[in-house]
């Protein structure tokens, strides 16, 4: 879902005004240490914006985009709180504050926008606190009105699955949940249902799937994509393994479509992937290294160390570069083609992005 800022005030567009007048520019956006959001231009590799968030921690920086790429909605306060910040104007324009005196909730990575920009969707685990132990109740399904401004209370409450991490809204209005499987809900009964079977995948001589799923990036595709690992067996008796295996479960937020797919050997740790929007049988995964897959034929096309690991990963919106970042302060630049490290951008907080995500808009 390609996303464009237009009429941005002077400050961010007098840098951002291209000679044409017309091409489109992409800007990376992400939080750090100790409360800042910053808003980079992908093109000279400078941060345009430095925006102090107000937060009371900053991470875990879990970010997604309103559809028109105005809003920054971020997880914050060690997962309790969902903060909506103009990167125009670093102006807070959304709060949602979570937990009460003595039931705190806490959303795992767990936080979507609608297609339409009108509702944020996030799942809470909230815990009562007792003078003398703790209440697990039960995971709620949150809707809120984007519109509701700086003390935004859920518009609905639904029943929710336990383990649920990232979501990701499609153009029909379906919400995705990846868990225990990978779930559709309808956000307005709250009826749920198995889009990917997940743990529960009925594939005979594979183990059940690893999946690590704290990124919510994968918009320059319109699609939902989770990385799994898993062990693939011989036979069924499961007593000797052939292989062990990366591959990814998708979703197209255009069709509802899903897939699943092996697509390597298990031979360097990966946190998070995303495919290439101009050739999507490429995909790229980082952590310790940067790797080129192509997904279609099931090659390594290339994979180059890193200076340190990045957690999470993004790509232009033309395919030409990729961006890795968090852990650290710095976000590497890499040409897609031959994954030489092109460029660098430091932040200058020097705060470290940690598991904050990086995403990308677009402003013309």
């Amino acid at each position: 879902m390609k996303t464009f800022l237009t009429g941005l005030s002077l400050a961010l567009a007098g840098v951002l005004a291209p000679a044409s007048g017309a091409e489109a520019r992409d800007l990376l956006v992400t939080v750090a240490r100790p409360d800042n959001l910053y808003v980079i231009d992908a093109a000279s590799r400078t941060v345009i914006k430095d925006c102090t968030i107000g937060a009371e921690h900053p991470s875990p920086g879990v970010t997604v985009m309103s559809p028109d790429g105005r809003i920054a909605y971020m997880l914050l306060d060690r997962w309790q709180n969902v903060v909506g910040v103009n990167i125009e104007t670093c102006e807070r324009v959304f709060f949602a504050r979570q937990s009460e005196e003595k039931v705190i909730r806490r959303s795992i990575a767990s936080l979507a926008v609608s297609r339409d920009g009108t509702r944020l969707y996030t799942v809470r685990n909230p815990v009562r606190h007792h003078p003398d132990h703790y209440e697990v109740m039960e995971p709620e399904f949150a809707v809120f009105d984007t519109a509701a401004g700086l003390d935004a209370k859920p518009l609905a409450i639904h029943p929710a699955p336990r383990r649920s991490t990232l979501m990701a809204a499609d153009d029909a209005g379906t919400v995705y949940i990846a868990g225990h499987d990978v779930f559709a809900v309808n956000p307005e009964t709250g009826d749920t249902s198995v889009a990917i079977a997940n743990a529960n995948w009925d594939r005979p001589t594979y183990s059940g799937p690893d999946v690590l799923a704290f990124w919510p990036i994968g918009t320059q595709n319109d699609e939902f994509m989770l990385l799994y690992s898993a062990a693939v067996f011989t036979d069924e008796k499961k007593e000797e393994m052939a292989d062990f295996v990366w591959g990814y479960e998708s979703v197209d937020l255009k069709t509802g479509e899903t897939e699943i797919k092996d697509f390597a050997s298990f031979e360097v740790i990966m946190f998070s992937a995303v495919r290439n929007p101009n050739a999507e049988n490429e995909l790229y995964g980082v952590y310790t290294q940067l790797s080129k897959h192509d997904v279609a034929t099931g090659e390594l096309i290339k994979r180059v160390d890193l200076p340190h690991t990045y957690y999470v990963i993004n790509i232009s919106s033309d395919g030409k570069e990729v961006y890795v970042g968090g852990t650290n302060s710095d976000i590497g630049v890499y040409d897609t083609s031959t994954l030489e490290r092109i460029g660098e951008i430091q932040l200058p907080s020097g705060g470290d992005m940690s598991v904050s995500t990086l995403q990308i808009v677009q402003a013309e």
